[in-house]
């Protein structure tokens, strides 16, 4: 789910809880999760789908790593998906380059496409 408001600022809850899903990539409060049966019924903070031209191209299918606001998500095809929630800014790895998301993590639904980092 995208964020509410175009003008409303993204930041990681305290306890972030991360699930990588057939559609997409998604960010849950974990201290609204009193048991694994919350997890169905709690709104993700953030979506992020998987389609042509979004943050997500292909589907996410675990989490690589989190270092402060910044986390790493390993997807289909090798592809590497890094989420900079501090700056607001994606940048992927694949297999002919590096390549940054071509708008903030806020449009990241929005097909935006990439260009090469270098």
């Amino acid at each position: 789910m995208p964020l509410d408001e175009p003008s409303e600022e993204f930041s990681l809850p305290a306890r972030p809880f991360f699930s990588c899903e057939e559609d997409g990539f998604a960010i849950v409060d974990g201290a609204l999760m009193h048991s694994a049966l919350a997890l169905t019924a709690i709104a993700p903070a953030l979506k992020l789908l998987v389609g042509p031209g979004n943050v997500f191209e292909q589907r996410p299918l675990k989490l690589l790593g989190r270092e402060g606001d910044v986390v790493s998500v390993e997807c289909e095809g090798g592809v590497v998906v890094t989420l900079d929630f501090g700056d607001m800014l994606a940048r992927t790895v694949r297999p002919e380059g590096e390549f940054l998301y071509m708008a903030g993590l806020e449009d990241g639904n929005d097909g935006r496409g990439f260009m090469a980092a270098r």
